[in-house]
């Protein structure tokens, strides 16, 4: 499937992060905040910075580094499953 960059992502669709292009340093505190590989995360609001939604948590995030995480949009079946199920 095609990935997008996550600031691209449409308002309240559920993607999957499968890359994360950036620095160690910037990389790390992604990880931290829990934008990583195989994370399912929902765009809730656009702008800077950027709402995200991760484990039934909500996140901002600047538009500079989400632009340097790809996503692939989910189907509609797979966004069923719980948020802290990994994707």
């Amino acid at each position: 499937m095609p990935t997008v960059r996550l600031d691209e992502l449409p308002l309240r669709v559920c993607a999957v992060v499968r890359s994360v292009e950036t620095g160690d340093e910037d990389t790390n505190r992604l990880k931290t905040l829990g934008v990583c590989v195989g994370r399912r995360v929902e765009l809730v609001r656009v702008g800077n910075p950027l709402i995200l939604k991760i484990f039934g948590s909500r996140l901002g995030l600047s538009a500079e580094l989400a632009a340097r995480v790809r996503v692939e949009i989910c189907q509609p079946d797979h966004c069923a499953m719980r948020d802290d199920e990994p994707a």
